[in-house]
């Protein structure tokens, strides 16, 4: 490159397409007559490693070796210290994936065209005897008029078969590829064959019915054991305007099995021209289905639309959805309302556990509320001896003990000999230590007291609370991991530019 770094052996750089993670894509002119290529050019970080040069090398020997409308046409290689680069034909179209990501209907309304033009150019490649081994969208250029081009050769190789079968080992094959859209038998380190673009492009075909491939998982690994362990949902699922011939199609070329899928492009490329691939027109399915989306947003922002939205609505729509918004209100305050009712009554059966059942007792005299000569505010004192009456009924003591006590409250003291409450209308029995109350004797309090039956109360009232926790489903773990695809030595995907 010229101290002005804009021509390069007789090349002028006019514009760069596209940056990789060590190459470029530049639009050039030759200046000596003046035709426009496109130049892949190694950055200068890279030129000092033989292994890229010897890549970028055998990438534009397996473009040169092919030659197809549907491929790119690859010219000259420049190998040096200076640089590294090979120049190819300057095809003015989008890749692939951007059209899907901007404009999905566009790529419905070419996915046939595409699919075909796209299987006949690796049928060229694969009579040559290579295998692309990374199809998807983003090597796949589309024009407006649906010319299509294949590109990026660099991790193409020679289709192994025969005796490769047998005595290939699995240690010695490299996995290469983009995880979203490599084929089961490239993980597990199988042969590679020509089978191995079928699942690719099907993987492809699949993004352009739906918007995105058929497994979209965060993990890489867990991404290629998708591959190899599980079924893609069917197209139709997510794209209702699919036809089931071409979703019986997708689910073949996704195949585990390289056997199962189509035998060649050539077969492929005779069943795509020979069914229809949307119930109707993709264009006017993705229209009805935004009417319809933006009908349900607006519904149900009814009570949330400003002045000038709410302005355009006829009397009749801005009733219907006042009518809407009042019925899902009110749905939701007796949701709401049962939600707290239910929540209550759970949270109160378990925190009050269930009393065994007693026995009433029978009827006696009522006992005083307050012992007498108790000064009251505001009321002159009793008379000695007067009883004040209960401020309502209680139920009698049950003869010889009184009432059990709660659980978890201490046990009530013994009654000393003779302590015991007296028959109804009897006389009143002296308390211990005098008239007046005091403290027992010293005898009392050496009585045994039952301090253990409380802690044991509360240890089975605590057992109770706990065993009706609910008991949270345990995580299924996976099921094992291939040891050759649990670690894998996958290289970076490579730029979306070749």
């Amino acid at each position: 490159m010229s101290d002005s770094n804009s021509t390069l052996d007789g090349f002028e750089l006019l514009n760069c397409i596209a940056t990789g993670n060590v190459s470029q894509v530049w639009e050039v002119k030759e200046i000596s007559s003046g035709q426009s290529y496109a130049m892949k050019l190694l950055l200068e970080e890279a030129l000092a490693d033989p292994d890229w040069k010897a890549q970028l090398k055998h990438e534009a020997n397996v473009g040169r070796s092919v030659e197809h409308p549907n491929v790119i046409t690859v010219y000259d290689t420049k190998i040096s210290k200076k640089a590294a680069y090979f120049t190819m034909e300057l095809f003015r179209g989008a890749n692939l994936k951007s059209m899907i990501r901007g404009e999905l209907g566009g790529a419905q309304v070419r996915a046939q065209k595409i699919i075909e033009c796209v299987a006949q150019g690796l049928a060229a490649l694969h009579e040559k005897g290579w295998v692309h081994k990374d199809i998807k969208p983003d090597n796949i250029l589309v024009t407006r008029g649906s010319e299509v081009r294949v590109i990026d050769f660099s991790l193409s190789c020679r289709a192994e078969g025969g005796l490769a079968k047998v005595l290939g080992s699995k240690k010695k094959r490299v996995i290469q590829g983009t995880r979203s859209y490599i084929a089961p038998e490239l993980i597990r380190k199988e042969p590679t064959t020509k089978s191995a673009d079928m699942y690719s492009l099907g993987i492809t075909l699949y993004e352009i019915l739906v918007g995105r491939p058929p497994f979209v998982i965060g993990n890489p690994n867990e991404l290629l054991m998708a591959h190899i362990q599980e079924r893609p949902e069917p197209p139709s699922t997510y794209n209702s305007n699919v036809t089931p011939e071409l979703e019986s199609l997708v689910l073949r070329m996704l195949a585990k099995k390289p056997e199962d899928r189509p035998a060649s492009m050539q077969e492929l490329c005779a069943e795509v021209r020979s069914i229809n691939f949307f119930k109707g027109d993709p264009l006017e399915f993705h229209r009805v289905k935004a009417a319809e989306a933006a009908d349900t947003f607006k519904d149900s922002m009814g009570h949330r639309l400003d002045s000038r939205s709410d302005a355009e609505r006829t009397p009749e729509e801005r009733e219907a959805a006042a009518a809407v918004a009042r019925e899902r209100a009110a749905q939701k305050a007796k949701m709401k309302a049962a939600a707290a009712q239910s929540g209550s009554a759970a949270k109160g059966a378990s925190k009050q556990p269930a009393a065994p059942p007693q026995t009433p007792p029978p009827a006696s005299a009522p006992q005083p509320m307050m012992p007498a000569g108790y000064p009251m505010p505001g009321h002159p004192m009793p008379p000695p001896g007067y009883m004040h009456p209960p401020a309502f009924p209680m139920a009698p003591m049950p003869p010889g003990g009184g009432y059990p006590p709660p659980p978890g409250s201490y046990p009530a003291q013994p009654q000393p000999p003779g302590g015991a409450p007296p028959p109804a209308g009897g006389p009143p029995v002296p308390q211990p230590g005098g008239p007046g109350g005091g403290p027992p004797p010293a005898a009392a309090s050496e009585a045994p007291s039952s301090s253990t039956e409380p802690a044991q109360e509360d240890q089975q009232a605590g057992d109770v609370s706990s065993s009706s926790r609910p008991v949270l489903p345990r995580r299924k773990a996976k099921g094992p991991i291939d040891e050759d695809a649990a670690d894998l030595p996958f290289m970076d995907e490579l730029p979306d530019v070749m």
